[in-house]
């Protein structure tokens, strides 16, 4: 019945998220190949990185601000810049973005839940 659609609906749906992770776990194992950089300051490393292309993405955005020129393949550009070192942080940590996505997904879930996505804070 109406139930039985409702619980395959889920599964198809679980099943889409569940792809979805493994395909960043997959790009994550991917950048393990062009990681260089000294295994002792890697943390460090792919955090100055990532605060790095991240400035080089807004400063495209302002860019596109001042001229009125939007340059979308250099904004994915820079984000996909952006993507590695952050799948290259979480690494760092020994976790794959799937984790990472989905403690985010939680927080925002309960965030929601608890009317407090508005507002300042990690712990709200």
């Amino acid at each position: 019945g109406e139930e039985a659609l409702d619980m395959m609906a889920d599964l198809e749906e679980d099943a889409k998220e569940m792809a979805e992770y493994t395909f960043f776990d997959d790009y994550q194992d991917f950048t393990d190949r062009t990681a260089i950089y000294p295994e002792d300051k890697g943390l460090e490393y792919t955090a100055l990185g990532l605060a790095s292309e991240a400035g080089e993405f807004a400063g495209k955005v302002k860019k596109w601000i001042r001229d009125g020129k939007k340059d979308n393949d250099a904004l994915v550009a820079e984000l996909g810049d952006c993507l590695w070192y952050l799948a290259r942080a979480a690494a760092e940590l020994d976790v794959y973005l799937s984790d990472v996505a989905r403690v985010n997904r939680e927080k925002l879930i309960d965030r929601s839940a608890r009317n407090a996505i508005m507002g300042e804070g990690d712990n709200r």
